[in-house]
């Protein structure tokens, strides 16, 4: 069965509700390209047409590893990115500039091997950076000038809300998951009122509420733990909450994380970072599957 597909935002068009990252581990180098191009093949016989990235992605290897391996495959898919942090050297560095800014998008689209954008983003911009017109003027001619169909944030609670107050993003994207429900989720129903489209990162929480998590038992789990570590040791601790999910009849932990987020009705879509074929089908058999039972449903509500 297909993924299904929603409507981005207040606009026409429809994207799947499943969305693949094409970030982290899948871009290094050292995931193997052949086994990347699998993921993506995939993902894309499933009925996957989004694909989120940025230019420090992967320590700057992602856009140019999703470019080269959909060339010419291109065709009713969607590409996402961001603008607004560049690498320098290995460091990644703020640049809001209006020059930066369309200097950042154009080095996508020679990276992706396209002519147009499906969504320019605004990556992690603070709520002084939503305030500068210039800015905002340069993300907006990008798609005045045909670049991209769309713009948009990824932020955090109080950008996003500044975000949706100014009325000029057709997309948000922000993190919500078991873990991180509010204030969240009431920023995603205010930006569902506002006609944006919603696209979520981190829906499975890093993957912490997996049990198998704990043993990485690959390069690519290895790598996973250790950035968990790094920056969302809470999450790790947190997660010993949601041990029931793994005991739910008919459904893997995975899943209904995934199922959660999905339920929202202002979701567009959520995002999904993977190197493992049989993860991301398991994921991908949520979408038009059944829902979460509702006692399941209430306790995630009411745990975290």
């Amino acid at each position: 069965m297909a993924v299904r597909k929603r409507t981005f935002g207040r606009t026409d068009s429809r994207v799947s509700e499943i969305a693949l990252g094409c970030g982290g581990y899948w871009g290094l180098p050292s995931f193997p390209e052949d086994r990347a191009a699998d993921i993506l093949t995939l993902a894309i016989d499933h009925g996957v047409d989004l694909f989120d990235t940025g230019p420090n992605y992967s320590r700057g290897n992602a856009e140019a590893r999703l470019g080269r391996i959909l060339r010419g495959r291109w065709h009713g898919l969607h590409a996402s990115t961001k603008v607004g942090t560049r690498l320098q050297g290995r460091r990644a560095v703020k640049d809001w500039s209006a020059g930066g800014i369309r200097a950042s998008a154009e080095a996508s689209l020679e990276r992706l091997g396209i002519d147009r954008l499906f969504l320019v983003q605004f990556h992690s911009p603070s709520v002084d950076v939503l305030e500068d017109d210039g800015a905002i003027r340069a993300l907006a001619s990008l798609k005045d000038e045909g670049l991209t169909s769309y713009v948009g944030l990824s932020a955090d609670a109080a950008a996003a809300r500044r975000g949706i107050e100014l009325g000029v993003f057709d997309g948000l994207m922000l993190t919500y998951n078991v873990l991180h429900q509010t204030p969240n989720q009431e920023i995603i129903a205010e930006a569902g009122r506002a006609g944006m489209a919603v696209l979520v990162k981190s829906p499975l929480a890093h993957a912490v509420v997996s049990p198998s998590f704990r043993r990485p038992f690959t390069a690519a789990r290895l790598w996973g733990l250790l950035r968990v570590l790094r920056n969302y040791r809470g999450d790790l601790k947190e997660s010993r909450k949601l041990g029931f999910m793994s005991t739910v009849g008919g459904w893997e932990a995975p899943q209904v994380a995934l199922r959660f987020v999905l339920e929202n009705p202002s979701v567009t879509s959520a995002i999904l970072g993977t190197t493992s074929p049989s993860h991301l089908l398991t994921d991908l058999a949520v979408s038009g599957g059944a829902p979460l039972p509702k006692e399941v449903l209430e306790r995630l509500r009411s745990v975290v």
